[in-house]
């Protein structure tokens, strides 16, 4: 099955949308509450850490369900996305009514962090009281398969935001049943990556592998790159100039706190 949407694809979709999924394939929703509020079960989450960028920047996971509305850019402060091809969507819920919820969301929590460990990026699952925050919001499935949420794409999306211009941006992560908790977290940081403006890649084991690209990165835990070769050419929802090599670690280490 292919999992990551193709280059070719991507080019005939248009701009705002953004990343893994084919847009065709298979169904990857549930439904269930609609909440417009922050943070997750607190049975399930660890203690929030005192922000370490400069900034105050944060990444937000939310995954209780959140309400978003199209804008002409994304402002996770105000539940916003540019990305959007609806009016508004409803994200319901991450894999709710599962018999293993409580520990997936922990799994995911805990591989978002990991990957982020050798970064001042503070990650946190209640909402910020004010921004900059990138929020990432898991649940449901694309409205062409069933679901809710106004993307064309399967697995993941957001805006390629090519020199970080929006500090409080959004990203999706699907339901994915079936699918691993090491893959959401895969995702999970490659949305964030995308909102740095950062490229997709082609070697499986990169968090950016699939964004715009034919590349699987469900296999194991993704790491990020001081020097990767980046897909290129296009225009800036594909490819965004000077960044190949592309230095994920700088993106993620000091470009987020700027």
């Amino acid at each position: 099955m292919v999992k990551l949407l193709a280059l070719a694809a991507l080019l005939a979709a248009g701009c705002e949308a953004s990343l893994a999924g084919d847009g065709t394939g298979s169904n990857k929703g549930t439904a269930d509450a609609n909440n417009s509020g922050g943070g997750t079960d607190a049975s399930t989450m660890q203690i929030d850490a005192a922000p370490a960028c400069a900034n105050n920047r944060k990444v937000f996971l939310e995954f209780l369900g959140v309400t978003l509305t199209d804008a002409a850019s994304s402002d996770a402060t105000t539940n916003t996305a540019r990305w959007l091809n609806t009016a508004s969507s409803v994200v319901p819920m991450w894999r709710a009514g599962g018999a293993n919820r409580a520990t997936e969301i922990q799994e995911v929590i805990d591989g978002v962090k990991s990957r982020l460990a050798g970064t001042p990026i503070t990650v946190v699952t209640t909402r910020p009281a004010a921004g900059p925050y990138v929020m990432i919001v898991f649940g449901g499935a694309a409205t062409g398969q069933g679901g809710t949420v106004g993307t064309i794409y399967s697995y993941a999306t957001g805006h390629h935001d090519c020199g970080d211009v929006t500090k409080s941006d959004v990203g999706w992560v699907s339901d994915m049943p079936g699918e691993s908790t090491t893959f959401v977290a895969n995702l999970a940081v490659g949305a964030i990556g995308w909102g740095l403006g950062l490229n997709g890649t082609v070697i499986a084991t990169d968090c950016m592998c699939g964004w715009t690209t034919n590349c699987d990165s469900s296999a194991a835990a993704c790491s990020l790159s001081a020097s990767i070769a980046s897909s290129i050419g296009g225009t800036t929802e594909t490819a965004c100039p000077n960044q190949n090599p592309q230095n994920e670690v700088a993106a993620f280490s000091t470009g987020f706190c700027q």
